[in-house]
């Protein structure tokens, strides 16, 4: 028996030079010297994706069900036509038994009746590193037949094949394999008599693939090849596999997306970067985490629209320094149509930030004859905004294109919502993925939120009290939720002049010292603008609705360790082995010591690449 938990002893017993992680039930051993990428503040996005992936099963095995039903009962009622029509061209006359006996014939199935089995599915992982994320999803996750799991780093590779063997879930380890040599069915019976610590229902294997992940993908992208889940969790941006995963996703399939370069989606000084990996420019405003799901969300809707196929964004989150997204795939050519409309720019306030929507694109309906509806595409009109901002005259600035239509499908996160609460020992973050996806679910699809320091901020007035914002914005009948981008924030249905409103309101019991503002200043004109709206802030009941009582819930993180955040990249052991093949292999002499320049000018390249890189996606 291994002395880890849950796993399998390896032959040799565990090498030197390697610690051990574990997250569950799920033990790795990660190599020293940063040679496999492993971030243990990842933990949560891992635990997230289980329980997501989980749900969109459930989900896909109801409609699976469904659909099989339907196409039952379709082949009864073509059955019963037929017996109908033979007993007219005989004379004879089907009786129907009543009583008991019709009742025992109704609910004692007959030999030929059949039941429904869900078929099992198949997980993409395109950047493994060390082959923990699919290690667990072979442990936690129902009806898989095998996880892919891919990297293009040696290194990596091996620690994955090394991980995957001690935890029991290698393709030789499967159980009741008995069909390969007499070493894979002793490594089957092994695996099957040990406790892996695999949840209920959960068979599935890890198969390690050594290659690029964009060719792994492609190679999936015929009807019958195509897998159900593709999990793309790069170093950076994920922009360059984004083609390649949703060509190999079957239709009703699951995309998983992380974007760890916020300093490119959600800051300020990369609106070139943001458009060439993105489509899209980002913003500088209090705002821009949202606009980072947007800008992300836009880029996959762009490259399925492409195939002719459609989005639809189950769960969009903003997680410390990253963005993670599980969106479905289908192919709706039809519906491709309606992009345009759920796609627009937005022109943002340079200086109090008041976004306005610019949509590319409208439908019009007309009811014709016999009351069919015939629907029309059209570009949209526009502009909706000025060149300078109503509220303080500064100059507008522009962001996007971006994805407009909802950030979340809240009957999924409710699913994802219960699913975690009746396992909740299973998922080492519940209290976070509790807080936040609670958030999400009562989240407004109104886009942007606001927090009331910032806004008070543009008249340097002092911040009126979230609960009295919330209970003004209810006062005037606006719908009012949180966002769980951001600490503090609120967002509603209102327009900006009406919160804007709000600050002129308030500056009436604690007046600003107009003395000190420049004659002319944005927040002079934006201070003196005339109040357009009436508001109250007689307390509410419904802000009762806002508190968040301590219910083993986290809804914002707070950084638990020092330095806490991205972790370094893995090393390019790449490029070391090929200074190393060009000292051991070379000629002696000058052609040995230039191929060895070659090799140390080849990895100081690439390093370099690679720090330049880690400074824009860190």
């Amino acid at each position: 028996m291994s002395s880890i938990p849950f796993t399998l002893p390896l032959p040799g017993g565990l090498p030197t030079g390697h610690r051990p992680h574990t997250e569950r039930t799920t033990t790795i051993l990660v190599p020293e010297g940063n040679v496999a990428f492993l971030n243990p503040v990842q933990e949560y996005n891992r635990d997230l994706s289980v329980a997501c992936i989980r749900a969109w099963n459930e989900m896909r095995k109801e409609e699976a069900e469904a659909r099989w039903r339907g196409k039952q009962d379709r082949k009864k009622a073509k059955g019963k036509k037929k017996a109908a029509a033979a007993d007219e061209d005989t004379g004879v006359e089907t009786v129907v038994a009543e009583g008991e006996g019709a009742k025992d014939a109704e609910t004692e199935p007959g030999p030929s009746e059949r039941t429904f089995r869900a078929p099992r599915i198949t997980i993409l992982e395109a950047l493994s590193a060390t082959g923990l994320r699919s290690i667990r999803y072979a442990k936690e996750i129902p009806d898989v037949r095998v996880i892919l799991a891919n990297d293009l780093s040696p290194s990596a590779c091996d620690a994955m094949r090394q991980n995957v063997a001690l935890n029991g879930v290698g393709e030789d380890q499967r159980p009741g394999r008995a069909d390969g040599a007499d070493g894979e069915e002793e490594a089957s019976n092994v695996a099957e008599k040990a406790d892996l610590g695999r949840r209920e229902g959960c068979s599935g294997y890890v198969r390690v693939n050594e290659g690029d992940a964009c060719a792994l993908m492609y190679n999936h992208r015929g009807g019958n090849t195509r897998v159900e889940v593709v999990d793309l969790d790069p170093y950076g941006t994920a922009a360059p596999f984004i083609d390649a995963a949703i060509g190999s996703i079957a239709d009703g399939g699951l995309l998983c997306v992380t974007c760890t370069d916020l300093a490119v989606l959600a800051g300020s000084n990369y609106p070139e970067k943001a458009f060439s990996n993105y489509g899209g420019a980002c913003v500088d405003s209090e705002y821009s985490h949202e606009v980072a799901l947007r800008l992300v969300l836009h880029s996959l809707a762009q490259a399925a629209a492409r195939y002719g196929r459609t989005i639809r964004p189950l769960l969009s989150l903003s997680i410390d320094f990253y963005v993670r997204l599980f969106v479905r795939l289908d192919t709706r050519p039809v519906d491709v149509k309606l992009l345009a409309r759920t796609t627009g720019i937005v022109y943002v306030c340079n200086y109090c930030e008041a976004p306005v929507v610019q949509p590319l694109g409208r439908i019009v309906e007309k009811e014709g004859r016999a009351g069919k509806v015939n629907t029309t595409y059209r570009m949209a009109q526009g502009p909706m905004a000025s060149a300078r901002c109503q509220e303080c005259g500064s100059p507008q600035h522009v962001g996007g294109p971006m994805w407009m239509g909802p950030l979340h499908d809240r009957a999924f996160v409710k699913r994802v919502l219960d699913g975690t609460a009746a396992d909740k020992e299973h998922y080492g973050t519940y209290a976070r993925m509790n807080g936040m996806l609670t958030m999400a679910h009562e989240e407004l699809e109104a886009p942007f939120y606001f927090t009331s320091n910032n806004v008070h901020g543009f008249a340097r007035a002092s911040a009126v009290p979230t609960k009295q914002v919330i209970s003004a914005l209810l006062n005037a009948g606006y719908k009012v939720s949180r966002s769980h981008a951001a600490s503090g924030s609120i967002k509603t249905d209102a327009p900006r002049s009406f919160v804007y409103d709000i600050v002129r309101e308030g500056n009436k019991t604690s007046p600003v010292r107009l003395d000190k503002m420049t004659e002319g200043s944005p927040m002079r004109k934006f201070v003196e603008r005339a109040m357009t709206h009436t508001v109250d802030f007689t307390p509410h009941a419904d802000t009762s609705k806002f508190d968040r009582p301590d219910k083993g819930a986290v809804f914002y993180q707070t950084n638990p360790l020092p330095n806490w955040g991205p972790a370094q990249r893995a090393k390019n052991i790449q490029a070391d082995k090929r200074k190393s093949d060009a000292v051991d292999g070379g000629e002696s002499g000058a052609a040995g010591d230039e191929g060895s320049k070659k090799a140390k000018v080849e990895a100081e390249a690439v390093e370099s690449g690679a720090d330049e890189e880690d400074a824009i996606n860190a």
